[in-house]
């Protein structure tokens, strides 16, 4: 199946917000954490603000999570940022009507994709942000020294 980057770095993101939630942390920060450019955390940000996940920071406020990362559920950050449609996850190319393989393939297809979406989907369900957290260790809870203001 294909999940774009943007699915891990929402998901980096949200933990980088949720564990130093006493700290300012920008799209520069989570891009540095990562390893790539700002704008494309900035893209992530107005995606899991607009699915209501994470308020980014404007100016001097700090970034912060819209709900508890209890209750935000992996499912909850694919579908912010990631298309559910089974063509884009899977890649389906346009059919050839000439074909007779190609003309019934995505309607074969169809229910075993669609099987394989709503398991991945529901598995990502029964995963928090905060189930991510906790298998952090403890003693990285302070926020490295390149990532300071």
């Amino acid at each position: 199946m294909r999940a774009g980057s943007q699915f891990t770095v929402a998901i980096h993101a949200l933990m980088l917000v949720s564990f130093f939630d006493q700290d300012k942390i920008t799209s520069k920060k989570v891009a540095m954490s990562i390893g790539c450019n700002p704008v494309i955390v900035r893209n992530v940000f107005v995606k899991l603000g607009k699915a209501g996940l994470l308020r980014p920071g404007m100016g001097r406020a700090r970034t912060k999570m819209m709900r508890p990362p209890e209750e935000i559920t992996l499912e909850d950050v694919y579908h912010a940022v990631e298309s559910d449609d089974v063509d884009e996850m899977f890649g389906m190319y346009p059919v050839n009507p000439h074909c007779p393989i190609g003309s019934e393939l995505h309607e074969i297809l169809d229910t075993s994709l669609s099987d394989a979406r709503d398991s991945m989907l529901n598995s990502l369900s029964r995963t928090t942000i905060a189930d991510l957290i906790s298998r952090l260790p403890l003693e990285k809870n302070r926020v490295p020294v390149w990532m300071r203001d």
